[in-house]
């Protein structure tokens, strides 16, 4: 944990609760870990999540232009002629 922890309580479903005991105890994990690995992850998902909208809406303002798009089409086709393919 970077930074300063902070102590709180949470309620959860009993069924989710059992889940994740049984889990948490066969890994040898704490609770804290877990719900913090839980966290992280979901903080995680919702950065993706804007950046992808960012990068979507920077897409509609400035879309690439045909001649973008054959220059990469061009230097793919390139690439992927230079790998060796197995039959």
């Amino acid at each position: 944990m970077a930074g300063k922890a902070v102590k709180v309580a949470i309620t959860i479903p009993q069924e989710e609760y059992r889940e994740v005991e049984a889990i948490r105890r066969r890994l040898g994990a704490s609770r804290s870990a877990v719900i913090l690995h839980a966290l992280e992850s979901w903080l995680a998902a919702r950065r993706e999540l804007a950046r992808d909208r960012k990068y979507r809406a920077a897409y509609r303002r400035r879309p690439e232009t045909k001649a973008e798009v054959e220059a990469q089409r061009a230097l793919v086709s390139q690439m992927l002629a230079s790998e060796e393919w197995e039959p």
